[in-house]
C-alpha cells in the first residue's frame, strides 16, 4: 500500500492557488513588521484548512500558497473553509487590519519533480487566481466537471476570460456558498465515521471523568489516515454539545517553527471564544505569563503587569505554572477539553510544558488528547522521549487506532454511497487500501468523479466491472 501523509498527488491532481489582495498596499500602511504580522495570520488560517481538507502544500509564495489535491471536491470545500476563516478573522480586527484573499483552482494532469508540480494544469490555476478578487473563488471549467453538484454550493459561470500564456479564452465560475443556513455546505459534509466505537467510548469516558474534576491525557496513535484526527474531531463535537469548552493547537513540520505553538494556538482560541471579562478574570495574576506566548494579550488588557525577571530555570517553572492556572481556571467555570494534533512534530519546550500539566491533571477539570503518528517515533523526536517517559509515570494513556477491517470498508463504502456496496468493490478497495480509512475514502471519491461507480439515478452502475476500474494506487 502506498503512504498516505500529505505526499503530493500524482496525475490528475486539482492544484489551488491563493493571493491576498493588496498586499503591497497593507505594508505602504501598516509598515513591514506590522503587515508581516497580519500576513502570518493570514497564512496560519490558510495552513489550518488545508490540513483540514487533506491538502498538500507544494509551496509558499510569499503572501500566497500553491496546494495540490486528489479530489476536486475537497479542494473547493478547503477554498470555501479559508474565506470563511479569513471572514471570521476580520470581523474581529480593525478595519487596517483585514485581508481579503482571492483563490483560483485548476484540475488536470501535472507533472511532479521532486517537491514540486509542473504543467499547463498548474499555470493555469494561478492565472485563474489573479482573474479573482479579494473574498472570491474562481474555478475552471474542468473542475466543475470532476466535482458535480452539491447542496449549498452553486458554481455561477462569469463569462470567458484570457489567461496569460494561454492562446483560448477560459470560462471562469465563481464558487458560491451560502452563508445564511448556519451549516456546512454539503461538499464539507463530514466523511461517515465508522469504526471506532470502542475508542469513542473510551474517549467519552474520559470527558466525562474531566467534568467531574478528574482529568487525563490520552495519546492517540496510528499511520498517517487512520483516522487520529477525525476520531478528536468527534471528541471536539461532543464536548461542544455539553456546553464544554474545546480548543485545538496544532504543531508543524518546519524549520524555525516557534516554541509553544500549539498552545500559542490554544491561548488564541481563548480570545476568539472568551468574553474579554471573563478572559481577563480567568488570566487573574497568570497574565503577565501567559502574555510571554501570546503578546496581543497586552493589546487586549493594558492593564497586565510586566513579568518578574527571573532566572532562566525558575522563569520557565512560572510560565508553566501560570500556564497551568489559566487551564485550570478555565476548566473551572466551563469542563475544558485541548487538542494537540500531529505532536510527533513538537519541540521539546512544546513537551515539557505538556509533561508540566499532566502533572496535576487528575486534579483539573481538563482533558488532553494529542494525536501523533507511531511511524515518526524514531529516536531523533523528542515525542519518543517524552511519551515513554509519560506512560512509565502513568501520566497518559495510549489509545492505538489501527486500519479497518474489511466489514469496515463495507459500513464505510455504504454510508458513502447510501447504499448496499457490491462485494467486489468491497474486496478490490480493502485489498488496495488495506482498510486504511484515508485512503478508501480517497479511493471512491475518486472512482465516483471519473464516472466510474454509478449511473445517471445514482444507482451502482449495472455494468460495473471491478476488474476494469483501474483502483488508484
Amino acid at each position: 500500500m502506498a503512504t498516505v501523509a500529505r505526499e503530493i498527488p500524482e496525475g490528475t491532481v486539482t492544484v489551488l492557488f491563493t493571493d491576498v489582495e493588496g498586499s503591497t498596499d497593507l505594508t505602504t500602511r501598516r509598515g513591514d513588521e506590522a503587515a508581516q504580522e497580519i500576513l502570518r495570520a493570514q497564512r496560519e488560517l490558510v495552513r489550518q484548512q488545508v490540513e483540514q481538507h487533506s491538502g498538500h502544500e507544494v509551496k509558499s509564495l510569499g503572501d500566497g500558497f500553491m496546494v495540490a489535491f486528489a479530489s476536486a471536491r475537497r479542494a473547493v470545500a478547503c477554498a470555501i473553509g479559508i474565506q470563511r476563516a479569513v471572514e471570521e478573522h476580520n470581523r474581529r480586527q480593525p478595519p487596517d487590519q483585514q485581508v481579503r484573499v482571492r483563490i483560483g483552482l485548476n484540475t488536470g494532469e501535472v507533472i511532479r519533480e521532486e517537491a514540486d508540480l509542473f504543467g499547463e494544469a498548474v499555470n493555469a490555476a494561478a492565472r485563474i487566481a489573479a482573474k479573482a478578487e479579494g473574498g472570491q473563488v474562481l474555478v475552471s471549467e474542468t473542475v466543475r466537471g470532476v466535482m458535480g453538484r452539491a447542496k449549498d454550493v452553486e458554481l455561477v459561470d462569469r463569462g470567458r476570460f484570457r489567461l496569460k500564456g494561454f492562446p483560448e479564452r477560459w470560462r471562469l465560475y465563481e464558487v458560491v456558498w451560502q452563508e445564511e443556513t448556519g451549516v456546512l455546505p454539503a461538499l464539507l459534509e463530514r466523511t461517515p465515521f465508522v469504526g471506532r466505537e470502542a475508542e469513542q467510548a473510551e474517549l467519552r469516558r474520559c470527558l466525562d471523568q474531566a467534568a467531574r474534576g478528574q482529568g487525563a491525557l490520552v495519546m492517540i496513535g496510528g499511520e498517517p489516515g487512520v483516522g487520529k484526527t477525525r476520531l478528536a474531531e468527534e471528541l471536539l463535537l461532543e464536548a461542544r454539545q455539553r456546553g464544554n469548552l474545546a480548543w485545538t493547537g496544532h504543531c508543524y513540520e518546519m524549520e524555525g517553527a516557534p516554541p509553544y505553538i500549539p498552545f500559542v494556538e490554544i491561548l488564541k482560541a481563548a480570545t476568539r471564544v472568551l468574553p474579554p471579562a471573563a478572559l481577563r478574570e480567568t488570566l487573574g495574576d497568570s497574565a503577565p505569563e501567559v502574555a510571554k506566548l501570546l503578546p496581543e494579550m497586552r493589546r487586549l488588557f493594558p492593564d497586565i503587569p510586566p513579568p518578574l525577571e527571573l532566572p532562566p530555570e525558575q522563569e520557565r517553572y512560572y510560565l508553566f505554572n501560570s500556564v497551568q492556572e489559566f487551564m485550570e481556571r478555565s476548566g473551572r467555570v466551563q469542563p475544558l477539553l485541548l487538542v494537540l494534533e500531529d505532536l510527533h512534530w513538537a519541540d521539546d519546550s512544546t513537551l515539557l510544558l505538556l509533561q508540566h500539566i499532566a502533572q496535576r491533571l487528575t486534579e483539573m477539570p481538563l482533558l488532553i488528547v494529542c494525536t501523533y503518528r507511531d511511524v515518526e517515533l524514531d529516536v531523533a523526536r523528542p515525542l519518543a522521549r517524552a511519551l515513554e517517559e509519560l506512560l512509565r509515570q502513568r501520566l497518559a494513556h495510549r489509545l492505538a487506532l489501527k486500519r479497518l477491517p474489511e466489514d469496515g470498508v463495507v459500513a464505510m463504502l455504504r454510508a458513502l454511497s447510501g447504499q448496499e456496496p457490491p462485494q467486489p468493490l468491497v474486496h478490490a478497495i480493502y485489498s488496495e487500501t488495506e482498510g486504511n480509512p484515508f485512503f478508501v475514502e480517497e479511493v471512491f471519491e475518486h472512482l465516483a468523479e471519473e464516472g466510474k461507480l454509478f449511473d445517471a439515478q445514482g444507482r451502482w452502475r449495472s455494468d460495473l466491472e471491478v476488474g476494469e476500474l483501474e483502483v488508484p494506487e
